[in-house]
């Protein structure tokens, strides 16, 4: 049977705040330290709770249901959390390397919440996927 897990994670802080420079180097900001650190804590209580991490064999979908706060608005880009995101969740050890996914979905969904949040949705897949152009559906992923 194929493993599939969904939560919920704080909301990402911005790639435009995620690094910055100090003396030379380029080196993570504050608020993406804090963000990775939000992102690990939730991680470990799902796992206390019996969620199991992929392994670095796994072929993955990633489905991620933004809901922006409120002080975003609708019109923030969608991309330029993703990747905060998807690094805070392999730095916590949901999954080994982000290299693992074959299919990404993404939308972009209202809240009514001060803080918004992401529902995440990772199932493992077939390493060759089957996209049908006309109506993107995913046969291995969309299809049970």
């Amino acid at each position: 049977m194929l493993q599939m897990l969904t939560i919920n994670f704080p909301f990402p802080v911005s790639a435009n705040q995620y690094w910055q420079i100090h003396g030379k180097r380029l080196i993570k900001s504050k608020k993406a330290r804090a963000y990775i650190s939000s992102v690990t804590y939730t991680w470990l209580v799902a796992k206390s709770n019996g969620m199991k991490s992929f392994g670095k064999d796994a072929t993955l979908a990633l489905s991620i249901a933004a809901h922006y706060p409120v002080r975003c608005g609708p019109d923030s880009d969608l991309d330029n959390n993703i990747k905060v995101l998807v690094d805070a969740m392999e730095t916590a050890g949901v999954f080994h390397n982000d290299n693992q996914f074959r299919h990404v979905q993404i939308s972009r969904e209202k809240s009514k919440d001060k803080q918004g949040m992401v529902r995440v949705n990772i199932k493992e897949c077939p390493n060759e996927l089957d996209v049908h152009d006309g109506t993107f559906i995913v046969k291995g992923v969309h299809d049970g």
